[in-house]
């Protein structure tokens, strides 16, 4: 400190304890002080306006005012100045209070040696400059605390609120009034995924000096789920005791979707990878098996064909045949499933003669079929025709008609049932077959999955899949009812939409079937617009 710069600010209105002053600081080297001397309260407030000064020495008992209500004002308009209190011998319980007003010191006339003056005096300016500097950290650090994004509590050692910055009392749903309660006495832990008394063992052992992290998870009166990552560390004075204990709760609850996002995306990364391996092993194997059966039949053929009866030639030529079917079912559901997983299927409605197409697809499949099956159609209701997608629809049927036969080796009757009521189109395949297991019927309908009975008959494990698909496209539903050894009934409903009703009320009316084909193409075409 440069003493040549001390200017002191002199407020004495007794002319000989102001001149005794002046002389103490005119001996103690008059080139180390700049003194200002006025005798009333008001004049110093003035030049404290004006002026700056390092010191203030002050009687309490001036003209304009008196006592502590001196100290009152003039700490009031200058309260950074350094302040040193004159006081009479008999006044000096009140000089005691006014240094516990944040006075620097006091100084009883009559008792003013020049050393004392001088140590006062330098003591007062650099107790003041400390606070000061003080001050400014605190100022500091509490804007830190106030304003960074990390939640913060102070916690007294036994877990009571010392303090919490904005971000905590927002992240904790709380009030300022929170100070001198228990932590976990907060609204927030009661909607917590872990109870109060799991915080209360926290906060103990942070208190013996343990440092404690742990992600849990918060829930909101609106039932939001938010995880924060949540530590207690524990302040140490210089013996090592823990003094205080300090939470700090950071809000991850993005970090922890983004994870959940990855971990999402691996896994289905893995199940396409998964499913593009069942694909391709499928796929080879079920490839495999007819185009073995079409090389040895042909092969036979090549090399006996002359030694070979017309029956036993009919015989190698209908295994090339069915072999041939099989990989042509194969390839169309291959290439359906493809459309189907690249959402590529559309539905297009049509307008059908519900009747004559299912008894022409019965037909077919019957031709199809050994002589050990027979498929029994039955159809009742309006005999109108109705919208629906023809391509999905053959796909619906033909699959859970071909299984029904596949998956009846037996043989036996399979009933097909359609039922026009109301707005709904119910169809019902029955089959008397080997049923599909309890553990199987949930996971039927999933990509490549097949019923752990069905042994060595072939399959690829996407055909209803598909159907699934093909129904849900036309906003119906599918269900299904099985016991093993007993047999399999599949029902699915589709919906009559308001444009098939339309379609109705004009065949009624008596317009024909070709222009109503017509309309529904354009009825279509506008709704795929």
């Amino acid at each position: 400190m440069n003493k040549a710069s001390i200017s002191i600010l002199l407020v004495e209105d007794n002319p000989t304890d102001a001149k005794l002053l002046q002389q103490t600081l005119w001996h103690l080297g008059k080139e180390k002080w700049r003194v200002v001397h006025l005798e009333r309260l008001n004049d110093a407030l003035k030049a404290c306006s004006k002026n700056v000064f390092d010191l203030v020495l002050l009687d309490l008992s001036l003209p304009d005012s008196q006592g502590l209500n001196t100290l009152a004002k003039f700490s009031t308009t200058a309260p950074n100045i350094p302040t040193v209190v004159l006081t009479e011998f008999d006044d000096e319980n009140i000089a005691l209070q006014a240094v516990a007003n944040s006075v620097q010191d006091y100084l009883v006339k009559g008792q003013i040696t020049p050393n004392l003056l001088e140590h006062v005096i330098r003591y007062a300016i650099e107790r003041r400059q400390i606070l000061n500097e003080l001050r400014e950290c605190q100022h500091r650090l509490q804007g830190v605390f106030e304003q960074t994004s990390q939640s913060i509590v102070l916690l007294s050692c036994k877990g009571m609120i010392v303090e919490m910055n904005q971000s905590a009392l927002n992240l904790w749903r709380t009030q300022q009034d929170c100070v001198g309660k228990p932590l976990w006495s907060l609204e927030s832990w009661n909607l917590s995924s872990l109870n109060p008394g799991w915080l209360k063992s926290i906060i103990a052992k942070a208190a013996d000096g343990e440092f404690l992290r742990h992600e849990l998870q918060l829930r909101s009166a609106n039932d939001f789920i938010q995880w924060i990552d949540f530590s207690v560390r524990p302040l140490k004075d210089e013996t090592g005791k823990v003094v205080l204990l300090i939470v700090e709760a950071c809000d991850v609850s993005e970090q922890k979707r983004a994870e959940a996002e990855m971990i999402k995306a691996w896994q289905q990364e893995r199940e396409l990878n998964e499913m593009k391996s069942n694909f391709v092993s499928m796929v080879s194997h079920e490839f495999r098996n007819p185009m073995s059966v079409i090389r040895t039949a042909v092969e036979l053929l090549e090399s006996y064909n002359h030694q070979l009866s017309d029956p036993q030639r009919s015989k190698y030529f209908g295994k090339i045949q069915t072999a041939i079917r099989q990989m042509q079912q194969l390839l169309d559901e291959v290439l359906f499933w493809g459309r189907s997983d690249a959402g590529k299927l559309q539905y297009e409605p049509t307008l059908q003669d519900l009747e004559h197409f299912c008894s022409e697809l019965t037909q077919t499949l019957q031709l199809s079929a050994s002589g050990k099956h027979q498929i029994i159609f039955r159809f009742q209701g309006k005999r109108t025709p109705v919208l629906v997608d023809e391509n999905l629809l053959r796909y619906i049927l033909t699959n859970l008609l071909s299984n029904a036969i596949k998956y009846s080796p037996q043989g036996g009757v399979i009933r097909f049932d359609v039922i026009c009521q109301d707005d709904t189109i119910t169809f019902q395949i029955q089959d008397s077959g080997i049923g599909i297991p309890i553990k199987d019927q949930q996971l039927l309908f999933e990509t490549f999955h097949r019923a752990s009975n069905v042994g060595t008959i072939p399959g690829t494990g996407l055909g209803l899949s598909i159907v699934k698909k093909c129904v849900e496209l036309h906003q119906g539903q599918i269900d299904l009812e099985s016991q093993v050894g007993v047999g399999t009934t599949f029902t699915v409903k589709l919906s009559l939409n308001h444009q098939s009703l339309q379609s109705l009320e004009l065949i009624e009316s008596g317009s024909d079937l070709q222009s109503l084909k017509h309309k529904s193409h354009r009825l279509s075409a506008g709704k795929n617009a």
